[in-house]
């Protein structure tokens, strides 16, 4: 007998995120299934560069969240993107919990608990969602792959820059700066 989990929606799931027994864990839904994302130090430290960097240029543009902060992608889908933007035009204002609408940059840095696979089929439900751009970071190459939904996936390696292209207009980042420091 095959035993299937039990799937969730975004307001099931929002309920039982909520309860005391979740305090301090980072819950996601993705494809219906609840999924714990687990701290690792290598990925929070890049995360916390990159936020850094998005912060400093994005602030008065719009709002940069951390992992915690989740986005309602759809009925079956909520992430909490490593960091993530939304502009002030699109949502003038956070709420106290999940973000109704996807953000417009996702970043996830993948941690050692990820498969490049989980994470290309994440990257594409941001993209179904509307996510505009998403930039997938791989600490042990040391490169980040460039997603958004009208070209192909662009890798940017340890020389090259990012940029925020017409969700960010102007914002650059060295991918050597988000590697700073790291060994």
């Amino acid at each position: 007998m095959v035993i299937r989990p039990k799937l969730y929606r975004s307001n099931e799931f929002l309920a039982l995120e909520s309860l005391p027994e979740n305090a301090g864990r980072i819950l996601e839904l993705v494809n219906g299934e609840i999924v714990e994302k687990l701290p690792s130090f290598k990925p929070s430290k890049l995360t916390m560069r990159i936020g850094h960097f998005l912060l400093s240029f994005a602030d008065d543009l719009g709002h940069v969240t951390g992992a915690d902060g989740g986005y309602v992608m759809s009925e079956t889908d909520v992430f909490n993107p490593d960091v993530g933007y939304i502009s002030k035009k699109r949502l003038p204002v956070l709420p106290e919990r999940e973000v109704p609408v996807p953000p417009d940059l996702a970043v996830e840095v993948k941690s050692p608990t990820d498969t490049k696979r989980a994470l290309r089929l994440k990257v594409e439900r941001y993209l179904a969602a509307g996510t505009r751009l998403v930039w997938l970071v791989f600490p042990e190459e040391r490169v980040v792959e460039v997603y958004t939904p009208s070209e192909d996936v662009h890798t940017v390696g340890i020389d090259g820059l990012l940029d925020g292209g017409d969700v960010l207009p102007g914002f650059t980042l060295k991918v050597k700066d988000i590697f700073a420091g790291l060994d």
